[in-house]
């Protein structure tokens, strides 16, 4: 079966919908629109991670977040929280959050400590460096797929050892990547698959689909996201991160028919 998790972006900033979902009534209509839509989990995040955007404060991430998260978890939805910053992963789940979603990897010793201490599972996504603001300049590697693979083995088994009761993996399409390096990792997914550890894969709208697929606004690479998420699927992907949910359940429900 394939989860997928839906995008809240509680941000001014995101590449794709940006400041749609900053207040706090906007951003809980849409995470409870998501969960209608079919939305396995709703992943909340107060901080843009687009290259060359701006880090966020710790304490002004929380504050976007944390009412969003009780809200969401009140009303029985499931919810991880997207952060890199383990004060913000700490308080989310004592509200109620129920995974964490760390883009830099679970790098930081207190990110696996909340992780392990509260027994929630944590999603260590590949990223060159902690720092999205500048990870577009570190994409010279020898072999993306099997770099990608090597960082995610180590991390999620020191994860793993530290306490943390389930490791998710995922290889941070767009992520300090080049639009082939997206592709390779992509084609290669299951190299990662073969850890044995569940993998998520979000492409959605990214700025490589736009490149590949000739669209150059993100709300209009739904079809390249569908794409490239089914093709995550088809080589062992568990988890999809997408922001169109109800494109996700028809496409994913019909190559189950005709797969």
């Amino acid at each position: 079966m394939t989860l997928i998790m839906g995008i809240v972006n509680v941000t001014p900033d995101s590449f794709s919908d940006g400041g749609l979902f900053y207040e706090l009534d906007a951003a809980v209509a849409h995470g409870l629109q998501l969960a209608r839509e079919g939305a396995d989990i709703v992943d909340v995040g107060g901080e843009s991670t687009r290259p060359g955007a701006a880090p966020v404060p710790p304490e002004e991430e929380l504050r976007r977040v944390l009412p969003v998260v009780r809200d969401l978890t009140s009303a029985g939805i499931a919810v991880s929280i997207d952060t890199r910053h383990a004060f913000v992963a700490e308080a989310a789940v004592t509200a109620g959050a129920c995974v964490v979603n760390d883009v830099s990897g679970l790098r930081d010793p207190a990110m696996r400590a909340v992780a392990a201490r509260h027994a929630v599972p944590a999603v260590a996504m590949h990223m060159p460096v902690d720092d999205p603001a500048t990870m577009q300049q570190h994409t010279d590697y020898a072999d993306v797929v099997a770099e990608v693979v090597s960082f995610l083995r180590d991390h999620a088994a020191l994860a793993l050892a530290e306490g943390v009761p389930t490791v998710i993996v995922d290889p941070g399409i767009g992520f300090g990547k080049t639009a082939e390096q997206n592709v390779q990792l992509v084609r290669h997914l299951d190299e990662l698959v073969a850890l044995g550890y569940p993998v998520l894969v979000g492409a959605s709208r990214k700025r490589f689909i736009g490149v590949l697929g000739g669209a150059e606004r993100p709300e209009d690479r739904v079809p390249g996201t569908l794409a490239v998420h089914l093709a995550g699927v088809q080589r062992g992907a568990r988890i999809i991160r997408a922001h169109d949910i109800a494109a996700h359940r028809q496409a994913l429900a019909m190559w189950r028919h005709v797969g």
